[in-house]
């Protein structure tokens, strides 16, 4: 009985000092936004001055003129390798508008008053998680570790991203792109040769289907070796069937009826089957924006105001008095 009692009173104690802690804590945050709330008011004309501030800023950053859509496409690739695309990628991504060599007018072929809306351009991996041909995911971070053998790179797509000030302007760019890499000189060589690759199978599997039919006709009409084969409890003479290489005959129409499938995406070694989708909703919304300015107006004029309140003291400490 002692023992129940004795664990019964630690158990209430426990509690106890639980419900303590939490009032504590709400008596803190209270605490704190009171004083929020009597630095707000005290340094009001401050406050409103920087909230306003804020709030005109968010509105300046997101104005028509400023507005920044995402526009994204998955890409196709046939015959070229993904690392080489990607790779080629990179001199679009890392554009800049300073020097006429490497900039987006002068790579994509495109008049300035196009590439200065182009904010960004980006190609990203695609993720499958079970190998079958379908992008579960998109390495949008760049971070998909090289060891990971189950979730891998897919090798016939990337996905496109841009940035831009002009929806409108989307097919240009969209068009100049396809044009920069499909003419690009180490994609091209190796669409190319994968596409001269399948001809070839293509022309050995006919080769192929017409040597076995003209050896499968010399096999039909061939005379029979006399045989003897007992099977069921039946005597039988002779041979009873023909080998007219079936199997052989089936993998070699199943192998030139993929690589023909394969052949007839074979239009340009990089495709965009759906083009580039806008997202309508910009990126810096008025709305968006302007919350974000309106509360970092708002925490600056905390700070301003906790700075200004405490200042004698913070100029002792500095003074080192």
């Amino acid at each position: 009985m002692e023992d129940n009692s004795s664990k019964e009173i630690n158990l209430l104690q426990l509690l106890k000092l639980l419900f303590a802690w939490i009032e504590k804590c709400i008596k803190t945050v209270v605490r704190f936004f009171g004083h929020l709330i009597q630095l707000t008011y005290k340094f009001r004309w401050i406050t409103i001055i920087l909230v306003i501030s804020g709030g005109s800023v968010g509105l300046y950053l997101s104005r028509p003129t400023a507005k920044i859509y995402k526009a994204e496409a998955m890409a196709m690739l046939y015959g070229s390798e993904v690392q080489t695309v990607k790779e080629i990628c990179k001199q679009l991504e890392n554009s800049v508008t300073s020097n006429n060599l490497y900039s987006l007018s002068a790579k994509l072929s495109l008049p300035d008053s196009i590439t200065k809306n182009i904010v960004e351009f980006h190609a990203f991996y695609a993720i499958t998680y079970h190998k079958d041909s379908v992008a579960e995911r998109i390495d949008f971070k760049e971070s998909h570790p090289i060891s990971d053998t189950i979730n891998v790179k897919m090798k016939d797509r990337l996905y496109f991203q841009v940035l831009t000030k002009n929806i409108a302007q989307l097919q240009k760019v969209q068009d100049a792109l396809l044009n920069y890499l499909n003419n690009n000189t180490a994609i091209r060589t190796e669409y190319i040769n994968k596409r001269n690759e399948s001809l070839q199978k293509i022309k050995i599997c006919d080769d192929e289907i017409k040597r076995i039919d003209s050896l499968a006709k010399i096999s039909y009409f061939k005379d029979p070796q006399q045989q003897l084969k007992l099977e069921k409890n039946n005597l039988l003479i002779g041979e009873q069937k023909k080998q007219l290489f079936y199997d052989d005959l089936l993998l070699l129409l199943k192998t030139k009826s993929k690589e023909e499938s394969k052949l007839a995406y074979f239009k340009q070694p990089v495709v965009l089957p759906a083009g580039f989708a806008p997202n309508p909703l910009a990126l810096n919304g008025t709305l968006k924006y302007s919350a974000i300015g309106l509360l970092i107006g708002y925490l600056v004029a905390v700070l301003a105001s906790f700075l200004l309140e405490h200042r004698k003291a913070i100029v002792r400490y500095l003074e080192g008095k």
